[in-house]
């Protein structure tokens, strides 16, 4: 199956260029500080060969509206951000979850904006990046299960024709993994080289095991900017750590292959780095503090990274592997040190599963402990670190009792604090604003890294949270 998405190549004439519009909502999560580490990467070697750097600019949200509004202000209205923007370059990158108001009239604002045409400078287009990290973390998940319409501004039965309309006739390009674009806008689409996920290619109405998608939308913007924008053989991962999501996806245009994979090892070295579990617990303030590590793996991948653990990690897999064990002994020792500390109770779980298919019997052993500890043992607050992997789906896969998890917390009082190393994949946003709506909070990166600095998630409770007899 080939489908084209036509974006128009430059040709003879100035260089066009790029800039950035960077969504900084707290649906974005750890995108945002992943898109300024990779963008330095990016500019250095731009900047020492005298090439212009690429521009990035930042708003919180997406609200959008015509001009001179009176239902969304300037400083909401994104109308305004991509009209400055588009002053200094000719491709905008938007990079936006889309959750906000959106009218007709700002969305013909934006056409009308596209089409303008200074002189002396390259045709305008928009690349609109469409996600957030709710979004991606679900993977193929959101082919067999969508959520409803109000979690996808882009859902069909959101009439999102009108963005699709927004980029045609060579003014742009929308990505959006796991997207079924409507059937007469998917020119507009950019799809990436294969997919092979029959659920998702029974509803393009492609009735095969894999499908190779045209990449002339991508050969384009590479002759218009001279960067790439995604790697040659890219498919969309269908579950995401997060090394698995440097790896295999492509956030922001790159040079070469191995410019981009350099530019992955320093980033992921970068998102990974964190206090250590002492420094954490020495930030809470409690009068008995409870710890809980709770690691889940498949015992087999465990079985082959210990007997390979001599060779060197090829898949993400085996990154994943070894990240596990690393972060494992790290808790191990946490427990061997603090033992001995007054008013800290430590408990493990290791949660070992036979397959990744496999579903835990019963309550789940996370939500468990942790009840255990605010019911019994009396903690006003408790600190989890985990991977959170319970089974049913790969490494990245989240199924815990959320409802369950706050009725714990809720009705004892106790302060919930989170701390999921950036290796294993992001912190869910329902676990955030469960934990900042009991109080405590979720340690992200560095303390003292500007990257993490952005709108924070709303606390909330799930809905709805059962009654305690």
């Amino acid at each position: 199956m080939i489908v084209a998405a036509r974006v128009g190549a430059q040709g003879a004439g100035p260089r066009a260029r790029l800039g950035i519009l960077l969504d900084t909502s707290a649906e974005m999560g750890f995108l945002v500080p992943q898109v300024r580490k990779e963008l330095r990467v990016l500019n250095e070697p731009l900047a020492a060969a005298g090439h212009p750097t690429v521009l990035l600019r930042e708003m919180a949200g997406s609200d959008l509206d015509r001009e001179a509004s009176t239902s969304v202000g300037a400083r909401r209205n994104v109308l305004y951000a991509l009209g400055a923007l588009y002053e200094e370059v000719d491709t905008v990158l938007w990079i936006t979850p889309l959750m906000g108001q959106h009218s007709p009239q700002g969305i013909f604002a934006i056409e009308q904006l596209l089409r303008e045409n200074p002189p002396d400078r390259p045709p305008r287009q928009l690349v609109l990046r469409h996600l957030w990290q709710d979004q991606i973390v679900a993977g193929s998940e959101w082919v067999l299960h969508p959520p409803g319409p109000d979690s996808d501004p882009l859902d069909p039965r959101n009439r999102p024709e009108e963005w699709f309309r927004l980029v045609e006739d060579n003014h742009g390009v929308i990505q959006r993994s796991w997207q079924v674009p409507p059937s007469s806008f998917r020119a507009q689409f950019g799809f990436p080289n294969r997919i092979a996920d029959s659920h998702y290619l029974k509803k393009l109405a492609y009735e095969a095991r894999e499908a190779f998608f045209d990449q002339s939308w991508a050969r384009d913007l590479a002759l218009r900017h001279d960067l790439r924008f995604v790697r040659e053989k890219e498919e969309w991962p269908a579950r995401i750590t997060g090394r698995r999501w440097l790896m295999e996806a492509t956030l922001l245009p790159f040079l070469d292959e191995a410019s981009l994979e350099a530019r992955n090892a320093t980033v992921i070295e970068a998102l990974s780095n964190r206090e250590s579990i002492d420094a954490d617990l020495t930030r809470i303030e409690a009068s008995k503090l409870g710890v809980v590590f709770a690691l889940g793996y498949v015992s087999q991948d465990l079985k082959r990274h210990l007997s390979d653990r001599d060779r060197a990690p090829r898949s993400w897999r085996d990154f994943y592997m070894a990240d596990l064990v690393r972060i494992g002994g790290e808790c191990a020792k946490a427990v061997a040190s603090g033992a001995s500390i007054e008013n800290r109770v430590f408990a493990t779980e290791r949660i070992e599963l036979d397959s990744k298919s496999m579903k835990q019997a019963g309550a789940d052993p996370i939500s468990r402990r942790i009840a255990k500890m605010a019911r019994e043992e009396k903690c006003d607050a408790i600190y989890l670190f985990t991977n959170g992997y319970l089974g049913e789906g790969d490494y990245g896969t989240w199924t815990l009792d959320w409802n369950l998890l706050a009725l714990a917390i809720r009705d004892s009082g106790t302060r919930l604090y989170v701390r999921v190393p950036f290796e294993f994949g992001p912190t869910p946003l329902a676990l955030a604003r469960l934990a900042m709506a009991s109080g405590g909070g979720v340690f992200r990166g560095l303390a003292d890294d500007p990257d993490w600095d952005m709108e924070l998630p709303k606390s909330s409770w799930p809905e709805p949270v059962p009654k305690s007899e």
